[in-house]
């Protein structure tokens, strides 16, 4: 077992549709599918900042967005962290983000000084529309990277891109349509939790995925019998590439604790999930992260893995199929899918062609 493995393209490397959104002098909506490299953007942007902030909603991804600046100089936060921090009254971001209170928390941290030269944001989806109208208090320039397909908050709390361009209409719009992180197979599979979603289910870029980047695996999907088939098949799994960086992402936290009480004799793993105390929540953002992450499928959002093994996969339902998309979507190289006793109605529409199935039921 190792340490999980960061790694950012060179600016060299980057294609001619991020270099042009990077080297804008103008505020930005980055728009894209998975993998095309909105938080690259992102990062290349603030590295050109002497003053500025990358600011994303989840506390994993801004470890992980840490760990790729790897600059002590710049400085990436967590939305409800840093206004947790700068409030005096330690109210959660709901609150001090409410209509009723957003002007006194603008107030507030104008008193303060806080003012940035530019703000970017990564996962803009994520964060309720009023935080765009305190980062325009707060900065002159903003800058925002964006998908709706990959929306995995509930709706009352999140921004379609629309609402974010009705708040900062001055945004100049790049669009990203090149898949660099997963092949042609694993996408094929993940664009079918979302059928209503153009971008992610665009014939181009499709065809252009297919052309530059297949070959690989199929996703493959268990059915088992029992818990102890199920972790078997991780065993299996980890053993085979156990220096990989491997995800594994369950739908809700309570899964995510059996698979750490599962597997915590075998492995070294990084562990997170909403019910860590204060401790071992700092123990684990402020430390190297081990090549094994055990975590919900939203905790995931915005960091990739060379492999995926989805846990409990019969839970999927409708309501979290943004969550499975952006979960399959992690991966770089293999999917693994492991249901007990029978497949989710959810994917009851799929192409079969497109997944292959190991049925282990007795």
């Amino acid at each position: 077992m190792g340490k999980f493995r960061f790694k950012l393209p060179k600016i060299n490397k980057l294609s001619p549709q991020q270099r042009r959104a990077i080297d804008s002098d103008e505020d930005i909506l980055v728009t894209g599918v998975p993998g095309s490299g909105k938080t690259v953007v992102s990062i290349y942007r603030l590295k050109k900042t002497n003053n500025g902030m990358l600011l994303t909603y989840g506390k994993l991804l801004r470890k992980t967005l840490e760990q790729k600046v790897n600059d002590s100089s710049k400085t990436v936060v967590n939305i409800h962290r840093w206004l947790y921090r700068e409030m005096p009254d330690r109210e959660f971001l709901e609150y001090h983000l409410a209509d009723e209170n957003l002007a006194n928390t603008i107030s507030h941290l104008k008193s303060k000084g806080v003012q940035f030269d530019k703000i970017l944001v990564d996962e803009g989806q994520d964060l309720l529309p009023n935080s765009y109208k305190l980062f325009k208090e707060l900065s002159s320039y903003v800058s925002v990277g964006a998908d709706e397909a990959q929306q995995v908050t509930d709706k009352q709390c999140s921004s379609d891109e629309s609402d974010i361009k009705e708040i900062l209409p001055h945004l100049r719009s790049f669009e990203l349509d090149i898949i660099y992180r997963t092949p042609y197979e694993i996408y094929d599979f993940a664009r079918q939790f979302v059928p209503y979603n153009a971008r992610a289910n665009s014939t181009n870029t499709l065809e252009r995925l297919k052309s530059n980047n297949a070959g690989a695996n199929k996703p493959l999907v268990y059915i088992v019998d029992e818990s102890k088939d199920v972790f078997q098949i991780m065993r299996e799994i980890i053993n085979n590439d156990p220096t990989a960086n491997i995800g594994i992402l369950c739908e809700d936290k309570d899964s995510v604790k059996n698979c750490a009480n599962n597997l915590q004799n075998e492995f070294e793993f990084s562990c997170y999930h909403s019910d860590l105390n204060r401790h071992e929540e700092r123990n684990l953002l402020e430390n190297d992260l081990n090549n094994i992450i055990i975590t919900t499928l939203k905790s995931a959002k915005g960091i990739e893995f060379d492999i995926v093994i989805i846990h409990e996969f019969q839970k999927a339902r409708e309501q979290s199929k943004e969550e499975y998309f952006v979960g399959v979507t992690r991966a770089k190289s293999a999917v693994h899918l492991i249901a007990m006793h029978q497949l989710p109605d959810l994917i009851e529409n799929f192409d079969t062609s497109t997944y292959k199935l190991y049925d282990r039921k007795s």
